[in-house]
């Protein structure tokens, strides 16, 4: 079932899915992790939640732009899926366990500086 074809409960249909994908963005943050789904993923989650719903990007297209909640909640989606927005996720520019190239340098440096500064004396 499309978005446009809910006739007069797209407002209800519309709530229930910004619950359902609260309840993802929630869990995801007890993980401290980002929250992506593809369509695919995002359909079997819908499934699993009593949904007839078939999210693509078109319906999703539609659904996001009358949901201000819905805006609120996601990152960028695209062809591809969606990224929520997860408090406490870690930032796609510096995933966790690794730094950015000067930061290494410098770690090294810092590490090496004493050994260098013993054998000069």
């Amino acid at each position: 079932m499309r978005f446009f074809e809910f006739g007069g409960n797209a407002g209800i249909e519309v709530d229930r899915f910004v619950m359902v994908l609260r309840n993802f963005i929630g869990r995801a943050s007890s993980k401290k992790a980002p929250a992506k789904l593809n369509w695919n993923g995002l359909n079997n989650i819908l499934k699993k939640s009593g949904f007839e719903l078939t999210a693509d990007y078109e319906t999703f297209k539609a659904m996001y732009d009358s949901s201000p909640a819905l805006q609120g909640m996601v990152k960028n989606f695209n062809d591809d899926g969606i990224e929520l927005k997860v408090p406490g996720a870690p930032d796609d520019k510096n995933p966790p366990g690794t730094q950015d190239s000067q930061a290494a340098v410098d770690k090294i440096a810092a590490s090496a500086a004493p050994q260098q500064l013993q054998a000069q004396a």
